[in-house]
């Protein structure tokens, strides 16, 4: 008789290791045809990107290991929620990089393009497995009204990360090395939105995109499950 999965593992295949892995070896595998092609350093910082990406999907995992064990206690899940929701706008953070996307020498436009959107596509899927995790933990023990209103607060503060990543250029680590500034910064935001541009519009728009993206996920998972 075989033995039963251990919880470990079973967190790790039920939420997306074995894709999430496949999909970065390939993306990575990608970008090193393209250094290599093109003899540039072009798009190297995808690498780190995807890696930053991973960073939240890791923390969700190891919550879930600790939820399926029973202990999922305050001062265990604590951390690793704060750090999550801190590190979590990296994921989605990876679809802004198409900023990037212009003819360069050597290698052709739509080479570019398909790069980038698998590094994107990688970063939203992290992102929606990583929020997964918490959601489906809050609808147990709250209820699905708790649980999407926390995907919505989530999506908003997502949104606003990705504002200060990309437009101001903070970096995830700047909560803790520079404290202080980052504040300041996040005070002015608060006092005079109108007078930074792409504020309202950036978060706004990953606010709406996130929600909608994980609903459309979580009725796809569902149907699965079901056949």
């Amino acid at each position: 008789m075989s033995r039963p999965p251990s919880p470990f593992m079973s967190v790790l295949s039920r939420h997306g290791l074995l894709p999430a892995t496949v999909g970065s070896l390939l993306a990575v595998d990608l970008l090193a045809v393209r250094l290599d092609w093109s003899e540039r350093a072009s798009f190297a910082f995808l690498a780190w990107n995807l890696f930053l990406a991973w960073a939240p999907y890791t923390l969700a995992l190891l919550a879930r290991v600790l939820m399926v064990r029973g202990l999922d206690r305050p001062w265990l899940l604590g951390p690793l929620a704060l750090g999550w929701l801190a590190l979590f706008p990296n994921a989605p953070y990876l679809v802004t990089d198409f900023i990037h996307l212009r003819q360069r020498p050597v290698v052709p436009l739509w080479f570019d393009a398909a790069l980038l959107a698998l590094f994107a596509s990688i970063g939203w899927m992290l992102g929606l497995l990583s929020l997964e995790v918490w959601k489906r933990w809050l609808e147990e023990r709250w209820g699905r009204t708790a649980a999407w209103t926390f995907v919505a607060v989530t999506s908003l503060l997502c949104g606003y990360g990705i504002y200060l990543g990309r437009v101001e250029r903070w970096n995830s680590w700047d909560v803790l090395a520079e404290p202080g500034r980052l504040l300041a910064a996040m005070a002015s935001h608060v006092r005079e939105p109108l007078a930074h541009p792409g504020l309202s519009r950036v978060t706004v728009l990953f606010a709406l995109l996130l929600p909608l993206s994980y609903a459309g996920y979580e009725a796809l998972v569902a149907r699965l499950r079901r056949h």
